[in-house]
């Protein structure tokens, strides 16, 4: 058994609870404690803590509690660089920190993870260990259920609750034009119509704010995602801004992704908006979303129907009846054909990422022999 320095981070719970820290957090501890025993029996780790990954800028991490990180910032090391996007801390992670020089030595393993393929083509991780996320729409020009399905599908993906909430619902003069097709396209997932600058309106989201719930707020600019994080916790903590009346896009108020403590006792984290959510392995969701389609599909004469004209599409039956909308099954279709694309642009990458720094340490082996040939 080793001396417990590295299986045994110091923890304040008080200040982890604070930050989001449930049962399922500290399973996920447990975990993490016994594949390092099993992996090194005589770990040589410094005396370290735990702590939360609040924000991400470029040159590093910010953290709390803090600990020796000055100002809780915690620079990336190189080696964190070398595997996978996925194997990077994200706003969210739990991490270990070193307690003398405030450097990162460790991540506890995640329990949901949300991702994207962002306009580069490159895996982006967006949160970590989230409970619930509230997926902002808003009533104005810039409504669509198609988004939404985006939105939807990642988080179900993740194995996330999600709610959809409905924004500026007191600026309408027919607020049933946007919340009756919200009921009718997703009729099995949690929904709220709100007014953010009502306090008695914003108490709704009560039940997904409690001590040790982590939000995710998710949605594009302008929908009101900022105001939302106000009103939640009580103070001024992003900024707002107006959006153009002739389309009801938005722009950027919030221009990088930071996690913030709710009176209720949960914590709330606000991204920058998404318009562009290119999906990342995200099968399992939308065939969670679509299975309705998926249960269509199931009864077609053959296996390989692609539910355009064949005999015996059970899919162009239930089109024909009314059942199912065509435009639900073209967006199911067009869904599916870009995860599969995105994950298969995805593996390729990671198996070039891998060559090179195969390659990379090859080289630096033999540089290394040639130093010193009697190695």
């Amino acid at each position: 058994m080793s001396d417990g320095k590295i299986v045994n981070p110091s923890a304040d719970l008080l200040v982890l609870r604070a930050l989001g820290w449930s049962a399922a957090d500290q399973h996920r501890l447990d975990d993490w404690r016994d594949m390092r025993i099993a992996s090194d029996p005589n770990p040589t780790y410094p005396d370290s803590h735990l702590a939360r990954v609040i924000a991400v800028e470029r040159t590093g991490l910010t953290v709390a509690p803090r600990g020796a990180a000055a100002d809780g910032h915690v620079p990336i090391s190189g080696r964190w660089f070398r595997g996978d996007e996925e194997t990077r801390p994200t706003i969210g992670d739990w991490v270990v920190i070193d307690a003398q020089t405030g450097m990162l030595l460790d991540m506890l393993p995640r329990r949901s993870l949300i991702k994207r393929v962002n306009p580069l083509g490159a895996l982006q991780l967006i949160a970590a260990n989230v409970d619930a996320a509230l997926i902002v729409t808003s009533c104005n020009a810039d409504f669509s259920l198609e988004r939404l399905e985006r939105y939807l599908s990642v988080v179900l993906e993740a194995n996330i609750a999600p709610v959809l909430v409905l924004t500026k619902i007191d600026l309408v003069e027919e607020p049933d034009a946007f919340t009756e097709p919200l009921s009718q396209r997703f009729p099995d997932i949690a929904q709220l119509a709100i007014n953010a600058l009502s306090r008695e309106s914003v108490a709704t989201l009560a039940p997904w704010c409690g001590e040790g719930q982590t939000l995710a707020l998710l949605g594009s600019s302008g929908v009101g995602k900022s105001t939302l994080v106000n009103a939640l916790s009580g103070v001024v903590v992003q900024q707002t801004a107006a959006i153009r009346e002739e389309d009801g896009k938005g722009r950027h108020t919030t221009t990088n992704r930071s996690l913030h403590r709710l009176p209720q006792g949960g914590v709330i984290l606000d991204s920058p908006g998404m318009r562009e959510l290119q999906l990342a392995a995200a099968e399992e969701g939308i065939e969670e979303l679509f299975a309705d389609v998926e249960a269509l599909a199931a009864t077609c004469r053959f296996n390989d129907c692609s539910h355009a004209s064949e005999p015996g599409c059970a899919v162009q039956a239930a089109i024909a009846s009314a059942e199912l909308e065509e435009e639900r099954l073209r967006h199911y279709q067009s869904l599916k054909v870009e995860e599969s694309r995105n994950r298969e642009t995805l593996a390729a990458r990671h198996a070039r990422h891998r060559a090179f720094g195969k390659k990379t340490r090859a080289a630096m082996r033999t540089k290394q022999q040639s130093k010193d040939p009697d190695q």
